[in-house]
C-alpha cells in the first residue's frame, strides 16, 4: 500500500516536473512563427519520433489522406500556441462547414484540441507534498483555535 503511495506521489512530481519544464522551455525558446511545421523534413523527424505530437483529421470522398494537426514545437513538447494555431484551422473548417470532413469528426477533434490547450495554459500546480503539508498545518492551526475558544469558555476536556 505504501509502494502504491509513493508511486503516486512520484509521478504526481513528475507531472509537476514536467510542466515546469514546459514553461521553461516556453520562456527560453519562445515560438514566434510556426513555418517550421511547413517544412516536410522537420514534420516528418517530429512524427517519427513522437507521433503523438500530431492528431489526424480523416478526409471523406476519394482523398483520404488525412490531414495532420500539430501539437508540439519543433522540439516535440506540447505547445499551447501550436495547439491554438491547429484550433484556428479546425475552427475555421467547421464555419466554413467544409464537405470535405465529417462535422462529427471535426467536432470530436475540436473537443480534444481544446480540452489539451485548457490543460496547457493552466498555472503550475503544487505538487501533492507541498499541498499535504500545507492542509496538515491548517489542521493543527483549527486545533489550536479549538483549544483556545475552549480554554476561554472553560470547558477543557
Amino acid at each position: 500500500m505504501e509502494d502504491i503511495q509513493k508511486m503516486a506521489i512520484q509521478q504526481e512530481d513528475f507531472q509537476y516536473l514536467d510542466e515546469l519544464i514546459r514553461k521553461v522551455n516556453d520562456l527560453l525558446n519562445p515560438e514566434d512563427s510556426l513555418a517550421y511545421l511547413q517544412k516536410k523534413d522537420v514534420r516528418d523527424r517530429l512524427y517519427g519520433e513522437k507521433p503523438g505530437c500530431f492528431m489526424t483529421l480523416q478526409k471523406i470522398g476519394r482523398d483520404t489522406q488525412p490531414y495532420m494537426l500539430p501539437m508540439c514545437n519543433r522540439y516535440g513538447m506540447h505547445d499551447p500556441k501550436v495547439i491554438g494555431a491547429s484550433l484556428k484551422v479546425i475552427q475555421r473548417l467547421i464555419d466554413t462547414q467544409s464537405s470535405g470532413y465529417d462535422s462529427g469528426d471535426l467536432q470530436n477533434v475540436l473537443n480534444r484540441l481544446q480540452h489539451r490547450h485548457s490543460v496547457l495554459t493552466k498555472e503550475v500546480p503544487k505538487p501533492w507534498s507541498t499541498a499535504a503539508k500545507k492542509a496538515k498545518v491548517t489542521r493543527m492551526f483549527g486545533n489550536i483555535r479549538k483549544y483556545l475558544a475552549m480554554s476561554k469558555t472553560g470547558e477543557m476536556m
